[in-house]
């Protein structure tokens, strides 16, 4: 398969990180470690994959990583956030493979987490931007994404400080497979940032997104670092373990109010953009996203919305590029103005089966191009069982990707567009199938 974005030569990356020298690693993501460019390639950052101790890699499985890479650069709902990283290319040998990004990185949010250099307003503009990007891919339509391993070790500062998130090594859903359902998943994401509940049920959500924020924002407020498994010498709390312990002690001992319970750090307190009110809320903002229960958990639009209304940003509005920061995902019907959503609502009430030229007629030529264009992925087609065998070459093994609850999984091609095929079948594993209940399922998607 083609790469959609440039292709680099091993040889190449090695001039452009100097040999991949040590002075010039950033640091580590999940599945390998990140570099800086050097001399005409400061704009370069190199993530290149390898072989971890920590989490478990098969043979093919970083390969496939780097594809997904390749693929989300033809989303353009993905690339236009101003907290993604811009793809400059890939490089896929057979055993280190690596995605190059245009972007002159400082450093990683989780090697500054406890650097007294890394102020109040850059940690809250990290808050900000980041949870901003999650809510946009969460919002995605018709299945949003969910990346499933965030980590702060996965969130890059450029050097004006602005968070870009940059690893997409777990990410599930979008124009991609969707990996909720799938079973025997042996990846489960990063160290300390895994939501229990997704331990014990087995089930991926946007909310696990959300409890992993939930310890990337605790971490930027108390300048706690959630260390490696590998690198722990004691069994130490997690970080939100930590935080449950810290409120109950001084709700026990103080008799405290969880309007007046914060968890930021004494010298960030000390800071003068820093009001206790601004804490006090991501403080319950950030136990909220750790909530046990992802009933009680926000959404990632919810995040957004309440940081929106700290008094930081408020009373700082450019030094967060509000205007150029999405509040929400707007991405599922692009570039469309008011006039043209009303044309929607109007072209929503007509029946499916209007002549064509009648409703280009009624809505006019262009509005009916742009409706064919935006709403292509969005409308159902209906395809024969012979229309899959050829979309998915007979269902074939090299395009079969895995098994979910209730079938199975297959890489698909319509013309020049890849595409993911899930089947329904009877018998699947150990689950139960009533007559009717897949059927069910369909008229739920549909």
């Amino acid at each position: 398969m083609a790469p959609r974005i440039g292709g680099f030569k091993p040889e190449a990356l090695e001039i452009v990180t100097d040999g991949f020298c040590e002075n010039n690693c950033i640091g580590r993501f999940q599945f390998g470690k990140v570099y800086r460019g050097v001399g005409e390639f400061s704009d370069h950052t190199v993530k290149l994959f390898e072989k971890v101790d920590n989490y478990e890699v098969r043979p093919g499985d970083n390969e496939g990583r780097v594809q997904d890479e390749d693929c989300l650069t033809g989303d353009d709902r993905v690339l236009s956030h101003p907290n993604m990283v811009e793809f400059l290319g890939i490089s896929y040998p057979t055993e280190r493979p690596a995605v190059v990004y245009k972007m002159q990185a400082l450093d990683t949010v989780h090697n500054l987490l406890d650097k007294d250099s890394f102020s109040w307003l850059q940690r809250v503009k990290v808050a900000y931007g980041f949870a901003s990007v999650v809510a946009s891919l969460h919002d995605c339509r018709p299945i949003p994404y969910i990346l499933r391993n965030i980590s702060a070790a996965h969130i890059m500062l450029d050097q004006d400080c602005n968070p870009k998130l940059y690893d997409f090594s777990m990410i599930s859903g979008g124009i991609l497979p969707d990996k909720r359902e799938l079973l025997n998943q042996y990846v489960h994401g990063c160290h300390g940032y895994i939501d229990p509940d997704y331990v014990c049920n087995g089930k991926w959500s946007e909310k696990c997104d959300v409890f992993a924020f939930g310890v990337v924002l605790l971490g930027l407020i108390s300048k706690k670092v959630v260390l490696d498994e590998a690198k722990k010498t004691n069994p130490e709390p997690f970080l939100y373990e930590w935080a449950y312990s810290e409120y109950q002690m001084k709700q026990q001992g103080l008799k405290l109010d969880v309007c007046k319970f914060s968890l930021v750090h004494r010298c960030l307190e000390e800071e003068p953009l820093f009001s206790f009110q601004d804490g006090v809320t991501l403080t319950v903002l950030a136990m909220q996203c750790v909530d046990f229960n992802p009933l009680m958990r926000p959404t990632m639009k919810q995040v957004v919305q309440r940081l929106r209304k700290l008094c930081i940003i408020q009373n700082n509005p450019d030094l967060f590029d509000l205007e150029n920061t999405p509040a929400a995902s707007s991405f599922s019907i692009s570039g469309i103005g008011k006039l043209l959503v009303r044309k929607l609502e109007v072209y929503s009430k007509m029946p499916r089966n209007m002549p064509k030229a009648l409703f280009k007629k009624l809505m006019g030529n262009d509005f009916s191009k742009l409706v064919e264009k935006e709403l292509q992925y969005l409308a159902p087609i209906i395809l024969t069982y012979d229309n899959l065998k050829r979309i998915t070459d007979g269902f074939s093994g090299e395009n079969y990707i895995d098994i979910h609850q209730f079938g199975k999984l297959y890489h698909g091609k319509i013309g020049c567009r890849a595409v993911t095929v899930k089947t329904l079948e009877a018998t699947v594993g150990t689950s139960i199938i009533k007559s009717g209940d897949n059927e069910n399922r369909l008229n739920v998607l549909i």
